[in-house]
């Protein structure tokens, strides 16, 4: 079967857990015998070297196709966060010139919804994958920015401008026809054209959710990894018959062996892994570390390159702890010794996550996982069982748990021996596999 691929972004530049999932399917595809190539975005969107630059290259075995823009291509950027013309119209030419039989979204930030009009208008059937919640939200996370969790686009999108587009909700709440601009969105379908001026500016961000809603309704099939995930899809007007829930699987063996091989004594040890960012709470687990007793360690590692300000306060916070450390992200080689470094993951997330794959990994390396008490993160943590949920934002409660680890060895030892090993990516890619058999009836 030809299949082809298409995400925002794909390694070995990108490595974060929609990227890192569509290229482990795809190779377990391609050893199948299945033809899978990828098209995707290169998210670096300066100026330097021309509008539009593409390049073509082999990545573990995978064609890759990958695009990038400037940002002043088009007169409204942030239409094209969500519908991009030009690139649906150079998505269709690769549909046609890989004569592809099947076409499988991961992500489409920047891609734009209507590459899967193009592949409907050829014929080639959609499946589309939900990795997060990039179809209700232009921020992605449904987080407010003052940190409040968002359940949904309020207002069927239109009460999105003044979380996403502050200084554009002042400039029509200030315009004398501030109303009729604000319905023109409503009145004219979605069929607004991208400009400039203010009414157009405000239609965008109107119109996105409805807009993707509609294509998201129009795929062949559509799949989410976990019940709460499609819960918050459900509950903002996709009908539940429309999405399949399908956990992630990854590939467990190398993870395991290897991180048994790296352990070795020491004190217990705490481990934050991912993007150093506000949302993902590394903060909390340094706050808790401070109130923690005895003898432990703590391991945080990430990039600090995306929320510098933040991740230099933080920095500085743990710098004062000299059993805290922090070091910079792992490569996919460096995993098994990674997980083999600490004792218990801990996801303090203070959004919605989905299903993490970093809790698959630590999962998969025999580890228990601390998490937050929220979205999907309550699927994937059996709470006194392989691992504890604590109140999300709360270092203090996520303290007096690290200090009961720390004081009740046993403790960690039983949750240890309670992780159930992840779904596999065989099953995952039978699954798959089914769905696309399916399509192509």
């Amino acid at each position: 079967m030809r299949l082809t691929f298409v995400v925002h972004q794909f390694p070995p530049r990108y490595f974060t857990g929609t990227e890192q999932y569509a290229l482990a399917v795809g190779r377990e595809l391609q050893r199948r015998g299945h033809e899978v190539d990828v098209f995707c975005l290169d998210p670096a969107f300066s100026e330097a070297t021309g509008p539009w630059r593409e390049s073509h290259e082999v990545v573990d075995g995978l064609p890759v196709r990958r695009i990038n823009f400037w940002g002043s291509l088009a007169r409204d950027w942030a239409r094209l966060e969500y519908r991009h013309p030009l690139m649906a119209e150079t998505f269709a030419r690769h549909l046609q010139a890989k004569r592809t039989e099947v076409v499988h979204s991961f992500h489409l930030r920047y891609l734009g919804g209507d590459l899967l009009d193009r592949a409907r208008g050829l014929g080639v059937p959609t499946c589309v994958s939900l990795t997060d919640f990039w179809f209700l939200c232009p921020r992605v996370i449904l987080m407010r920015p003052d940190g409040r969790a968002c359940s949904g686009p309020p207002e069927g999108g239109r009460g999105c401008l003044p979380c996403h587009a502050p200084e554009l909700a002042l400039e029509l709440a200030a315009h004398p026809a501030s109303e009729q601009l604000a319905s023109l969105s409503t009145t004219c379908g979605g069929l607004s054209k991208p400009g400039w001026d203010l009414r157009s500016k405000v239609a965008t961000h109107h119109e996105r959710w409805p807009y993707l809603r509609e294509r998201l309704l129009a795929a062949d099939a559509v799949v989410a990894p976990t019940e709460f995930l499609k819960d918050v899809f459900v509950r903002n007007g996709v009908p539940s018959e429309r999405i399949a829930v399908a956990g992630y699987g990854i590939d467990a063996a190398g993870i395991a062996a290897g991180s048994a091989a790296a352990r070795t004594a020491r004190p217990p040890t705490f481990g934050f892994f991912g993007t150093l960012a506000p949302h993902k709470g590394p903060h909390l687990l340094v706050e808790a570390m401070a109130a923690v007793q005895g003898e432990c360690r703590a391991l945080l590692r990430g990039r600090t390159s995306d929320f510098a300000d933040y991740s230099a306060t933080l920095l500085a916070a743990a710098a004062r702890d000299p059993r805290v450390v922090v070091q910079p992200p792992f490569s996919f080689a460096e995993r098994p010794a990674a997980f083999g470094a600490i004792d218990a993951l801990v996801v303090p997330s203070t959004w919605h996550e989905n299903a993490p794959f970093v809790v698959l990994e630590a999962r998969a390396a025999g580890l228990p996982v601390l998490a937050s008490r929220f979205g999907g993160l309550v699927e994937v943590v059996r709470d006194g069982v392989d691992g504890e949920l604590f109140a999300p934002g709360d270092a203090a409660d996520l303290a007096r748990r690290l200090q009961r680890l720390v004081d009740e060895p046993q403790r960690l030892a039983d949750y240890r021996r309670a992780v159930v090993a992840p779904r596999s990516l065989a099953a995952a890619v039978n699954g798959f596999e089914a769905v696309y058999a399916r399509l192509r009836r």
